[in-house]
Formats: C-alpha cells, sequence, structure tokens
C-alpha cells in the first residue's frame, strides 16, 4: 500500500471538507493551487498524507507555495 494523499479544505474556518485521495503529491499540489486561488480570505488548506500504516500526517503549506511559479531560477 502506498501513501495516499489528500487535502483538507476549511471554508470559514469552521468547516472542513476533505479531498481525496489524489493519485500522487504533484497532483494532490496542483489541485491545492486551483483551491487556494478561488478561497476566501477565512477559508484554510491543509495537506495530509496517509501512509502504508494507516498513519495519518497533517501540514500547512507555505505561503510562497501559492506564488506562480518562475520561469528561471535566475533573479
Amino acid at each position: 500500500m502506498e501513501t495516499k494523499h489528500y487535502l483538507i479544505e476549511v471554508e470559514g474556518g469552521i468547516e472542513p471538507f476533505a479531498q481525496g485521495p489524489f493519485e500522487s503529491e504533484d497532483e494532490r499540489d496542483q489541485i491545492a493551487k486551483e483551491i487556494h486561488a478561488k478561497q476566501d480570505e477565512d477559508d484554510c488548506l491543509f495537506w495530509a498524507n496517509v501512509n502504508e500504516r494507516g498513519v495519518l500526517t497533517v501540514g500547512s503549506y507555505i505561503a510562497g507555495f501559492f506564488l506562480p511559479d518562475s520561469t528561471s531560477d535566475s533573479d
């Protein structure tokens, strides 16, 4: 069993919704960016993983994660 990847969206800071599992961490993160772009100021979004033993790990995305990707690594 592989690690399963989820999103936890919290609307208005009080109502949680789980989405997933996603095929990969990359797919989950792309969906997270799409959701974040539509969220209101009081909404939150967290990533969640469930490993092969069923252990749940939840974390937050850093603010820079949602910045548009640069086309080059140079400044």
